[in-house]
């Protein structure tokens, strides 16, 4: 999950939804022979300013897999910090090609190969962020999951490394936390045809779909909205959560660690509430996304992150509500924890006052993303809301 979403409450209404979705439907989703005919696939690297380091970390791991791969495209812009003499320096390999691509934004960056390129593309293609790198058996697994035309995209599951700094490290336990609950939670939301967002790190995409309904840009979350938008035009987005791809997690020294997990978070939480704005009407037209997912976890968001915030002045006005919410929330989330992720109770309760730090923080990044996003709305300033941004600090990891 990402942005307001993050913080939904245990044992609140969009849980229950998710548990009776389960409930209802215990089919197993239905899977292909990837092999049976080799798909043709096509790898595309968006790269602005990442260190040289991350692209070929991620470009080692493409390597690595069994799965054929069609080409590999570094989609570069006149920021990046490499080129194609340095690749080449690194990868003798034939189907590896740079593109200085003339825009910064991810979303422009594919829409412009995808428009340009599709006679070289494969009849897939794979983006993946640079850094990300995809674990044994992805490409694989993910391809599998394209059990019929109407599935447009396949996305998998992301986890992150341990910062090294006190304060990210603290704020990436509650991340960690939410990321393990919400394989859970996207399980259900997949079951019932309302997925709320892809992992926009790493997902595989059909090329004529990517042609038909290029990905929008108009907000700093372009694979929310992009999920949403496939979704209303009818087709289906599954979940590989058995696809595993790691990536470094944001750091630095300092404050700059948590800085860094502070703008990423209100990227996600302003680029939702953009989403929903420019949506507006259109977002009742997939009632199931709009009445199962959307509006049940904004109203809870609102309700849960708001007194969240207001926690401290509430034990000075309220005390005896303030006391029972806190406790309310930690015996619930806790619970929670224990029957959907049981595995992971020893380390949530090892590391709770840090979930409880990432929850307060991401209260907080809400509400005042709730009155930047309000304010630019009324006020005719969605010209504001675009994707192109320089990305955080994140750790130097060996190749």
């Amino acid at each position: 999950m990402k942005g307001p979403f993050s913080i939904w409450p245990f044992f609140g209404l969009t849980l229950w939804i998710d548990v009776f979705t389960h409930l209802l439907n215990t089919n197993k989703e239905k899977r292909i022979n990837p092999y049976n005919p080799v798909r043709e696939i096509s790898v595309l690297i968006p790269f602005h300013k990442e260190p040289g380091e991350s692209v070929k970390r991620t470009i080692k791991s493409i390597y690595k897999e069994k799965y054929p791969v069609k080409n590999i495209i570094i989609c570069g812009d006149s920021e990046s910090s490499i080129n194609e003499d340095s690749l080449k320096k690194t990868f003798n390999h034939k189907n590896l090609y740079y593109l200085k691509v003339p825009h910064y934004s991810k979303a422009k960056k594919i829409n412009y190969v995808v428009e340009k390129f599709s006679k070289n593309l494969g009849e897939f293609i794979y983006t993946i962020d640079c850094g990300a790198k995809i674990e044994e058996g992805c490409i694989e697994k993910m391809i599998s999951y394209f059990s019929n035309g109407k599935v447009a995209a396949v996305t998998s599951y992301g986890r992150v490394s341990v910062p090294k700094n006190f304060l990210s490290r603290s704020y990436f336990y509650g991340k960690a936390w939410i990321n393990e609950i919400g394989r859970f939670r996207k399980g259900a939301q997949e079951k019932r045809g309302a997925l709320f967002v892809i992992c926009g790190a790493s997902t595989i995409y059909r090329k004529e779909v990517l042609k038909k309904i290029p990905i929008p840009y108009k907000s700093k979350t372009e694979d929310t909205y992009y999920t949403w938008l496939l979704q209303r035009n009818g087709f289906t987005i599954r979940v590989a959560d058995d696809a595993t791809v790691s990536a470094p997690e944001v750091d630095g020294s300092g404050l700059k660690g948590i800085e860094g997990q502070i703008k990423q978070s209100y990227r996600w939480s302003s680029g939702t509430l953009q989403c929903l704005s420019l949506e507006g009407k259109m977002i009742f037209k997939n009632k199931k996304l709009a009445y199962s997912t959307l509006l049940p976890g904004f109203i809870e968001a609102i309700m849960y992150s708001v007194p969240l915030f207001f926690l401290p002045l509430l034990f000075f006005v309220f005390p005896a509500f303030a006391l029972g919410f806190l406790i309310g929330d930690t015996v619930f989330s806790l619970i929670g924890t224990l029957i959907f992720i049981p595995e992971k109770f020893g380390k949530t309760l090892l590391h709770y006052p840090q979930v409880m730090f990432f929850k307060y923080l991401n209260a907080a990044i809400f509400f005042f993303a709730m009155m930047v996003v309000g304010f630019q709305a009324i006020f005719g300033m969605k010209d504001k809301w675009n994707n192109e941004w320089v990305s955080p600090d994140i750790m130097r990891i060996e190749m």
